[in-house]
């Protein structure tokens, strides 16, 4: 199996995000597939050249996909939205139909939950498939807040290890499986009073 992973954050190869797709081609190479990463903030220049070629080329190799960005605005980073607007071309084109796509998003406090929920629809439009729990944010104050834990709560925040799961699960798709795994979410009592 071969893993795109496609970096639209504006911090590319040295931002926040990076640390996720860290740990995501850790997993990757332990589910002993392939990856290769676009960084979108260094690749705009090639694209605007017209390089649609190797762009082709490379959604072409690849048999599911990993996007990621950070939370600008509400919004995925300028670098995302230039590649969504050049790959409009490849809408519902054997590169993108019926392959699996995970999201990762990052964010400092607030927006990102909604990034995720607008990129997986912008996605899914496009053809690609989104497998279950398979989009995660990871934010500055989940970060935080998972260091000095004590609670109960902790399984409720996304984490780290939490993208184990997501690209379990595009591998499980990408490999037409059906043994998807669940976030580790506290099922207690999910009304009980926290404040």
């Amino acid at each position: 199996m071969n893993i795109l992973i496609i970096n639209g954050s504006l911090g590319g190869v040295g931002g926040n995000t990076s640390v996720l797709i860290a740990a995501a081609c850790k997993s990757i190479t332990a589910h002993q597939a392939q990856y290769d990463i676009i960084h979108l903030e260094k690749a705009q220049e090639k694209m605007q050249e017209g390089t649609q070629n190797d762009l082709e080329s490379q959604l072409a190799w690849a048999d599911g996909f990993l996007f990621t960005s950070g939370t600008y605005w509400d919004s995925w980073g300028s670098p995302m939205q230039r590649f969504l607007e050049t790959s409009t071309a490849f809408e519902a084109s054997n590169l993108f139909f019926k392959k699996p796509a995970s999201v990762m998003i990052t964010m400092h406090s607030v927006g990102g939950k909604e990034v995720l929920s607008r990129l997986q629809g912008v996605l899914n439009t496009m053809g690609l498939l989104i497998p279950p729990m398979s989009g995660l944010v990871y934010s500055l104050s989940s970060h935080l807040a998972l260091q000095h834990s004590t609670s109960d709560f902790s399984e409720d925040f996304w984490s780290l290890e939490d993208i184990e799961i997501v690209i379990h699960n595009l591998m499980t798709a990408a490999n037409k499986r059906d043994d998807y795994k669940c976030w580790p979410v506290d099922r207690k009592d999910p009304k009980r009073r926290w404040l």
